[in-house]
């Protein structure tokens, strides 16, 4: 069966990662590279927003303007800080929010806007900035699922950028969050909340390092299919199995397990990925999805339409998701619904547009570019022949 996904990380950075564990206690403090006067490295993107909302101290009451997708914990943090969210919609074919609607969504209570980047797709945010700026709002940016190495940094005009390096994400360090902060003041006083926080220990990061090692060997064509098999025989939930191995962040206390910095071995790795990212593994994950996309019909595509889509994940909309997983389960291809632990916030009493993204009609293909020409073309054939 071809796995739902691969890690990015090699052998080569977990037997990194793992030397910088054993010699921690070993080196000098202070910092490895030199980092740009407005960026911080923290444990998450859950962690920079809690540490921005806590220097910003907005009073209870007032209101975020937020893309309506993202995961729980971020719509949790925003609600811990009293802040009321204002959902707007995500186009599903341009994974844009429409600039007129933001505007619509301001009110004298309004103080920010949350613009969460969704599957490797780049948000058109110029006019949505400009509005931000017209009404003096704060802009955030997630880019969780939008690292894409120099293809994009954030809006130069953004007054918080947020790139996440968690367990599956683009260039992965198993942890660790690069935030980028344009007000000096904030920027300040948001490193001085983060150095008050303990370190996570590097006795866990070493743990962590093999239970990344066990993930990656297990994504391997042949021990996945057997690992299926086993999961299936023993009547478990695979879903539950595999998430239980990459949620980042699992239980309920959300904000005693973000409030922490990263050891010191895990941000020594992150800046060495950071330096040494492969910027052609991009290309090449653009290159396939075009492919693929350029031959399934066009009712199945999602962001085909967005002018600087990355692809960290591919999903495709069906009618009949569960029958879609099976057919292509069937035929040796983990798709799945459950690749990302997204949810949508509804806007009380409205009701969704046909050109809205939803997450119910979605299926995440099981892409990388690493897979064979062989395996591609039967994905494709299989989506095509599938009745959606």
């Amino acid at each position: 069966m071809i796995p739902r996904g691969k890690l990015y990380i090699s052998y080569k950075n977990l037997v990194e990662g793992a030397y910088y564990c054993l010699t921690d206690r070993f080196r000098l403090p202070g910092p490895d590279v030199d980092q740009c006067a407005n960026e911080m490295v923290c444990l998450s993107v859950r962690t920079g927003i809690d540490l921005v909302l806590n220097a910003l101290n907005f009073p209870p009451g007032f209101e975020m303007i937020v893309t309506d997708i993202n995961i729980p914990d971020m719509f949790a943090i925003i609600n811990w800080h009293e802040l009321t969210l204002v959902p707007i919609p995500v186009n599903k074919y341009t994974l844009n929010m429409s600039p007129a609607q933001v505007e619509a969504a301001i009110t004298p209570a309004t103080k920010a806007i949350l613009i969460t980047h969704l599957f490797g797709g780049i948000m058109e945010i110029e006019a949505i900035v400009a509005i931000a700026k017209k009404y003096n709002l704060i802009i955030f940016e997630d880019c969780a699922q939008a690292y894409a190495g120099n293809l994009y940094s954030g809006n130069p005009a953004s007054d918080v950028v947020m790139f996440s390096f968690g367990f599956i994400k683009t260039n992965t360090a198993i942890s660790g969050a690069m935030i980028k902060i344009k007000d000096p003041a904030l920027y300040a006083e948001v490193v001085a909340q983060n150095g008050h926080y303990h370190q996570q220990s590097t006795a866990g990061y070493f743990k962590k390092l093999f239970k990344v090692l066990f993930v990656k060997l297990l994504t391997n064509k042949v021990i996945y299919t057997g690992f299926y098999n086993l999961v299936m025989a023993l009547g478990k939930d695979f879903e539950q199995v595999l998430g239980g191995f990459t949620k980042g962040f699992p239980g309920n206390d959300i904000f005693r397990q973000i409030r922490h910095q990263p050891s010191t071995p895990n941000q020594r790795l992150l800046r060495k990925k950071l330096a040494n990212f492969d910027q052609n593994s991009i290309t090449k994950r653009i290159q396939l999805a075009k492919d693929i996309l350029s031959k399934i019909p066009d009712n199945y595509k999602i962001g085909f339409e967005n002018k600087r889509h990355s692809y960290w994940v591919m999903p495709v909309e069906t009618h009949n998701p569960d029958a879609l997983i099976k057919h292509l389960r069937n035929n040796g291809f983990d798709a799945s619904q459950k690749a990302s632990s997204l949810i949508k916030l509804s806007e009380a009493g409205g009701v969704p547009k046909p050109e809205e993204l939803a997450l119910d009609n979605l299926v995440y293909l099981p892409v990388y570019p690493a897979m064979s020409a062989k395996d591609r073309n039967k994905l494709i054939q299989l989506i095509i022949n599938f009745s959606h």
